[in-house]
């Protein structure tokens, strides 16, 4: 039978292994992150999806700093108006416009804008007609929704970090909605995680949004993610949000 001395050295070996293994992991992961963030356009790789032809929708993949000044008053507008109500009912959280303002222009900050081409009214004289002898009218684009992530490293609840791509937003216009946009979106998503070598794929979503967590849980499969507060300590009081997470199937 082994010593106590033999034993408790064995097990420093072996906490010693785990560490410097766990530190390999976080090592690799940061690479990946950092090769995520270095994506110029999502697109060049998830070429099939650049348009969403049901609603005659085209994506484009920017940072933040690439956005028009319109774009950039539209993307926060539209937050405020779909999600106030519930950042103000939640105490934990609460509404704070700088702060928000803020984290949507973070340098990480990824964002597929959703563009509808509506027909621009015009004097049939400015109707321009293409090689093959076929009148187009101009067209416009109209932003009417929009996903936006970050690449980062994430605790998995086991006091290890991963990397994982952060859903931080996705809003939809109300004459978007119920079209299957917000899917579609949230599958280009999904598949830029993987092909991004992502872990997981993860979110917040306010208790008080139940559409949401439903469709998040019943439509994408999402599950409720091991940091999630209420998991951790159920005999806390609800914090008003929850974290679901998605992690990547081998």
């Amino acid at each position: 039978m082994p010593s106590k001395k033999k034993r408790g050295n064995d097990k420093a070996k072996r906490k010693k292994k785990e560490r410097l293994e766990r530190m390999d992991r976080e090592m690799k992961g940061k690479a990946l992150v950092s090769d995520a963030n270095s994506i110029d356009d999502i697109f060049s790789i998830l070429t099939a999806f650049k348009k969403y032809r049901k609603m005659n929708i085209s994506c484009s993949f920017k940072r933040y700093e690439e956005l028009t000044k319109d774009e950039k008053s539209w993307v926060f507008e539209l937050l405020e108006k779909n999600m106030k109500t519930h950042y103000e009912g939640c105490e934990s959280i609460g509404w704070d416009e700088k702060a928000k303002k803020k984290e949507l222009e973070h340098e990480d900050c990824r964002y597929i804008i959703a563009y509808e081409e509506e027909v621009e009214e015009t004097k049939q004289e400015n109707v321009k007609q293409d090689p093959n002898n076929e009148k187009k009218a101009p067209t416009k684009q109209q932003p009417v929704g929009y996903v936006m992530w970050r690449s980062l490293m994430d605790d998995n609840g086991m006091g290890e970090f991963i990397p994982v791509l952060y859903l931080w937003e996705i809003h939809l216009e109300k004459q978007a909605r119920r079209k299957g946009l917000g899917k579609f979106l949230m599958t280009i998503s999904e598949l830029a995680a993987w092909k991004l070598k992502m872990k997981k794929i993860i979110l917040t979503a306010f208790s008080s949004n139940e559409p949401s967590i439903k469709f998040f849980q019943e439509k994408l499969k999402f599950n409720v993610d091991e940091t999630d507060p209420q998991l951790c300590d159920p005999s806390e009081p609800p914090c008003g949000y929850r974290i679901l997470s998605k992690s990547r199937e081998i």
